[in-house]
C-alpha cells in the first residue's frame, strides 16, 4: 500500500504580525489530515512594523504542532495557487511518512561565507546520518545584500563622487565585518554543493522591498540575519531542479581585463575604467545611470557571466565612479550584454515547467528572481496560470528574490540574476535508467 502525501499552501494578508502569524499557519495546516512535517514560510517585510517578526512567528508557533520544523524568510513576494502578492505571507507544508527532514544554520554569511555554509552543511549531513532514503534536496536561503549608508548621503546604488567611491572600496572589507554590501549567496552555495555532491538544490535569498535595507531568516522561533538557514528533505519521492532564463546576448561585448580579489568587483573593462567604458560602448549620457532611475535601467543590461562552463546573467549591482559590483563572482575575459523582453521571460517559463512533463507532481517551489516580476508587471499572471497547469491541484509556493541558482548531481551548479529556479516533488511516469 502506498504511503499518502499530503502537502498544502496557505496564505495570509493581514496587516497585524501576530495575527498574521496565526493566519498563516492555520490556513496552510488545516488542509492537512496529520501533523506536518515541516513549515516552509516567506513573508514579506511589512511585519517588521506592524508587530515585529518576533510576534509574527509568534502567532505562527501558537497554532503549529510543537516541534514542527519552521524555514524560511523574508521575500520580495510570493505566488501560489490564489495568486501573486507583494505584501503578505504564505507557507508551505507536507506530511510524508516516506520522508525525513532536517534544518541548518550558518551565521555571518558576509564575513566569512564559507564558514557560515559549512556549519549549515554539517548541521545538514548530521540531521541526515541514520536516513535511508535514496533522493535528498536542499533549499537554501541566505541573506541578501544590505546597502551601506553613506555618511551624509544615505543608502546609495550609484556614486559618483571619485572620493565616495574610494572611501567604499577601501571600505569593502570593513563592510564584510560589519556585514553589509553584497550577500555573497554564490559563495554559499558553491561551498553547500562542494559539501553535499550527492543532494539536488535551489537558492534563494532574503530580501526586503527592493531597498536592500533589511532582510531576516526564519529558523524555528528564531528571527536572524546574516545567515543562511537550509532546509533539507531525505525521500522516496523522485524529484527534480531546473533553472532557466530568458536572455539573450546582444552584439555590445567587451573584455573584463581587471577584477577584485574576491572576483565580485569590476575594475578594468578593456584595461579602461569600467564605467566611462561601459557608457561608451552602451552609447549612454553621462548621468544615465542615477539613483531614481538605477532599477528601471541597468537591470536590464546584465552581462553574460563566463562561470562554471555557462554563460548566465548577472546583475550589475552597484556602480561607483571607478568600478562595478556584482553579487556574483566573475571570471576574466570576453563578456556581452544581455537583453530580455516580456516575450522571453515568459517563454522561459515555459520552458522551466515543461521540464518537468515526466514528473508527476505533488507539490513545488521556485525561486524568481524580482526583477522578473518587475518587467512582467500584471503579465506575470501569465507564469501563475503555467503554474495551475502544472499543478493542477496540487500546491506550489513561489517566492520573488534576488539572487538565485539551481544544483543537480548531474547538471552542476547554476547561478544565475533574472531567473527562473524551480524543484518538482513526485513520481516519475517513466522510470530512466
Amino acid at each position: 500500500m502506498e504511503s499518502k502525501i499530503q502537502a498544502a499552501v496557505g496564505m495570509t494578508r493581514k496587516w497585524d504580525a501576530r495575527e498574521a502569524g496565526k493566519e498563516v499557519a492555520r490556513s496552510t495546516i488545516e488542509k492537512l489530515e496529520n501533523p506536518p512535517d515541516f513549515f516552509l514560510l516567506f513573508s514579506t517585510i511589512h511585519y517588521r512594523d506592524h508587530g515585529c517578526f518576533e510576534e509574527f512567528l509568534n502567532g505562527v508557533k501558537s497554532v503549529l504542532p510543537e516541534d514542527t520544523p519552521v524555514m524560511g524568510g523574508t521575500v520580495a513576494g510570493f505566488m501560489n495557487s490564489c495568486g501573486n502578492y507583494i505584501r503578505g505571507a504564505s507557507a508551505l507544508a507536507v506530511s510524508y511518512p516516506n520522508m525525513d527532514i532536517t534544518i541548518g544554520i550558518g551565521n555571518n554569511t558576509k564575513r566569512n561565507p564559507k564558514k557560515a555554509a559549512e556549519k549549515c552543511a554539517n548541521m545538514i549531513k548530521n540531521g541526515f546520518s541514520n536516513s535511508n532514503y535514496e533522493n535528498k534536496f536542499l533549499l537554501n536561503l541566505v541573506s541578501g545584500p544590505l546597502v551601506m549608508k553613506i555618511p551624509g548621503q544615505g543608502y546609495k546604488k550609484v556614486v559618483d563622487s571619485g572620493f565616495m567611491s574610494k572611501f567604499i572600496m577601501l571600505s569593502m572589507g570593513i563592510q564584510n565585518l560589519i556585514q553589509k554590501g553584497l550577500g555573497r549567496e554564490d559563495e554559499i552555495f558553491e561551498e553547500m554543493t562542494n559539501n553535499l555532491l550527492d543532494y539536488k538544490m535551489v537558492l534563494g535569498t532574503s530580501v526586503d522591498d527592493y531597498k536592500g535595507i533589511d532582510n531576516f531568516q526564519f529558523y524555528n522561533d528564531k528571527i536572524l540575519v546574516n545567515s543562511v538557514v537550509s532546509l533539507g528533505l531525505s525521500t522516496d519521492l523522485d524529484l527534480d531542479v531546473n533553472t532557466t532564463h530568458g536572455m539573450t546576448e546582444t552584439d555590445v561585448k567587451f573584455n573584463i581585463t581587471k577584477l577584485s580579489r574576491d572576483k565580485h568587483i569590476i575594475k578594468k573593462i578593456n584595461n579602461k575604467p569600467p564605467v566611462p567604458e561601459l557608457y561608451r560602448l552602451l552609447n549612454w549620457p553621462n548621468g544615465f545611470l542615477n539613483e531614481e532611475a538605477m532599477l528601471n535601467r541597468i537591470l536590464y543590461y546584465p552581462i553574460s557571466l563566463k562561470r562554471h562552463g555557462r554563460r548566465v546573467p548577472a546583475v550589475m549591482l552597484f556602480i561607483l565612479k571607478d568600478s562595478i559590483l556584482t553579487p556574483c563572482m566573475n571570471d576574466e575575459g570576453e563578456v556581452s550584454i544581455m537583453s530580455v523582453s516580456g516575450r522571453d521571460l515568459i517563454e522561459s517559463f515555459y520552458k522551466n515547467i515543461n521540464y518537468f512533463n515526466n514528473i508527476q507532481p505533488e507539490f513545488g517551489l521556485s525561486s524568481i528572481c524580482l526583477t522578473i516580476l518587475q518587467t512582467l508587471g500584471y503579465k506575470s499572471e501569465t507564469i501563475q496560470q503555467m503554474f495551475l497547469k502544472y499543478f493542477k491541484n496540487k500546491p506550489f509556493l513561489a517566492f520573488w528574490n534576488a539572487g538565485e541558482g539551481t544544483y543537480s548531481p548531474t547538471t552542476g551548479i547554476v547561478y544565475a540574476n533574472m531567473s527562473y529556479n524551480t524543484a518538482v516533488f513526485g513520481n516519475y511516469l517513466t522510470k530512466t535508467l
